[in-house]
């Protein structure tokens, strides 16, 4: 390995290290998700994502009741009584005290500082694998747009070691912040969602103006559209249509669509967050449907 350049010691706020991953990309890939997010959909999979600070996680189920917490807290944000054990999150700092002494894993910090030296360490003590399969490292999140300075650094050490770059952007940023990845991403995985602006804003908390207009800037760098099917919203034939006609007019040719995955309200009991959807995975023949609309305007299609 070279010696690490000053870019190396760039510090970013990370979510959770996959050193296995086989979705989020060809082959098997070490995957990064970084802290925070500029959108808010409301079918998220990683809540504890979204915001760009550490935070705590309380696996209710785990919890054995026995006030070790309590006794640690210094902001007294843990309490016990009659059976249960709620949580003042507006009185927790995320400091770690509790999740030191829970002999039981019920609580854990979600946000950890990471050099980008340290993970393209993991990543090239991961090359064979990544050889083998043709895999390779992927920047997700939460956004990789909102931390620039060290998903660049990472990407950058790890194309100057031979490794394949990916990253999965929701694309709500500058166009400059992305073009600047660019230079060291061999594929680009673009979450597109919904194509009227008001129901974007609706679901995903935001505009998708931008998105839009990063996606038409995109075409011919190696992207790969990911389209997530939350039933009744994203998977609506009329919203799917739409998607697949701007990938056709602006030059994007590949889509993979992401059937609904109904375990993510477990991970928003863990924030104490209640889950706005209740909706059931599509079926194969919905699917099969869904891929053959994209088939008959020209692009090429995936189910993730």
């Amino acid at each position: 390995m070279r010696a690490p350049d000053d870019a190396w010691g760039v510090k970013g706020l990370l979510c959770d290290l996959d050193t296995f991953a086989i979705h989020d990309g060809p082959g098997i890939r070490m995957t990064v998700y970084l802290k925070g997010c500029p959108l808010s959909c409301a079918w998220c999979h990683s809540p504890e994502s979204q915001c760009a600070e550490p935070e705590l996680v309380f696996v209710r189920d785990r919890c054995a009741l026995c006030g070790g917490c309590v006794e640690v807290c210094p902001q007294g944000a843990h309490h016990l009584g009659d059976g249960q054990h709620p949580v003042d999150r507006a009185l927790c700092r995320a400091c770690g005290r509790c999740v030191e002494v829970c002999a039981h894993g019920a609580l854990a910090i979600k946000g950890y500082p990471a050099t980008a030296g340290e993970i393209i360490a993991r990543a090239v003590r991961m090359l064979p694998f990544f050889r083998h399969s043709g895999g390779g490292i992927t920047l997700t999140g939460g956004e990789v747009t909102l931390q620039p300075e060290f998903a660049l650094a990472v990407l950058r050490g790890c194309r100057a070691q031979g490794i394949h770059t990916a990253i999965e952007t929701c694309g709500a940023c500058p166009w400059p912040t992305l073009e600047r990845l660019l230079a060291y991403t061999d594929l680009v995985l673009y979450d597109l969602k919904l194509m009227d602006d008001a129901t974007h804003r609706h679901w995903a908390g935001a505009s998708n103006r931008r998105i839009l207009e990063n996606a038409a800037r995109l075409a011919g760098r190696g992207v790969q559209v990911r389209v997530p099917l939350i039933p009744g919203i994203t998977d609506t034939e009329g919203n799917l249509r739409a998607i697949y006609a701007f990938m056709r007019d602006v030059g994007l040719s590949e889509v993979t669509l992401l059937p609904y995955n109904e375990a993510a309200a477990a991970k928003y009991q863990w924030l104490d967050r209640s889950y706005p959807l209740d909706g059931k995975r599509q079926s194969p023949e919905a699917l099969a449907h869904l891929v053959a609309l994209a088939q008959e305007m020209g692009l090429e299609a995936t189910i993730g």
